[in-house]
């Protein structure tokens, strides 16, 4: 492996901060621990923090670089990121994800040393100790919780627009909570101006030009938030609108669908909720609670042309 800079670093590691607090440095210890066979850089894209994240990531060894925070964009500020680093493969991380061990980085470049049809990787994510047990179900359940490591390859352009609107949206699953990129498919397929899910964009893209990813559950994170009904149903809508646009998808097209997968995803969250977490009672009532504003978002998003612009605006907003 080399660098496309002559004597600088193979690999770089580029972090996203908006005020990270002190369970930062949690953060940047963990990333300057990893243990490698080459070096790598850590960059530091901060958005106008004022609670010291800067001075922080300066002091731990990361090469810090300001971004207004009016010109925040998921996709266009890693863009800014990727053109920053030195390395060919580029590693991007959120503020508040924590490498599980020193193996998180190599674990992931593996992948694409070994073979160049790989464009990025992406990792596993574990539930933060004393989170509550619906954000444990919830980490636990995702895609980005399993133990084994999958390839998504289409095998080509032609077959994969062929291929059904959901086995699509499977080949091109990515996640940038914790994940890597060669830097020359970058070149080809930068992020983009791209608002939510800049991540999926992307792994879409990268996968109709006949390039692989791979989901490496070795290289981990802990990471889980704590949300409220609220955010769910605006995080959903935000994910269904994507869904629509990138593969024509609606996961609840109509008010049977609704009630339908309402009742589904609330018994399973609850099964979930009993067998692993022991919540009793309460389990009902907290599956419900994230089911279905999570469910009313994605039907809302299949709707979005017929609502008016207010309530867009305001389901649109905090995600």
């Amino acid at each position: 492996m080399t660098s496309p800079r002559p004597g600088g670093p193979e690999a770089s590691v580029v972090v996203l901060t908006l005020n990270a607090g002190p369970d930062f440095a949690a953060t940047l210890d963990a990333v300057f621990a990893q243990k490698t066979a080459f070096d790598f850089e850590v960059i530091v894209l901060d958005s106008g923090s004022t609670d010291g994240t800067r001075e922080l990531a300066r002091a731990r060894g990361a090469i810090v670089h300001d971004v207004p925070g009016s010109t925040f964009d998921h996709g266009a500020t890693r863009d800014l990121g990727l053109s920053l680093a030195a390395g060919e493969y580029v590693a991007l991380l959120v503020q508040d994800a924590v490498p599980l061990d020193d193996r998180w980085l190599a674990a992931m470049i593996e992948n694409m040393e070994g073979d160049p049809l790989v464009a990025g990787v992406y990792g596993r994510q574990l539930a933060r100790p004393g989170s509550s047990p619906l954000a444990r179900v919830l980490v636990t359940n995702a895609p980005t919780a399993g133990h084994e490591r999958r390839e998504q390859y289409a095998g080509g352009p032609g077959r994969y627009r062929k291929l059904p609107p959901a086995q699509r949206r499977a080949l091109a699953l990515f996640d940038n909570v914790s994940s890597c990129v060669r830097r020359s498919v970058w070149e080809e397929v930068p992020f983009g101006r791209t608002g939510f899910g800049e991540d999926l964009r992307w792994g879409e893209r990268a996968v109709a030009r006949s390039h692989k990813l791979v989901y490496e559950p070795r290289s981990a994170v802990v990471h889980s938030h704590e949300r409220g009904p609220l955010y769910d149903l605006r995080r959903h809508y935000a994910e269904g609108r994507l869904l629509v646009d990138l593969f024509g998808l609606a996961p609840v097209p109509n008010l049977a669908r609704l009630l339908r997968n309402t009742l589904l995803a609330s018994a399973h969250l609850c099964r979930r909720l009993l067998l692993d977490e022991k919540t009793g009672w309460r389990s009902p009532l907290l599956a419900v609670r994230h089911a279905v504003p999570s469910q009313m978002g994605l039907y809302l998003a299949t709707r979005r042309h017929t609502l008016p612009a207010r309530l867009d605006r305001f389901l649109s907003k905090g995600v």
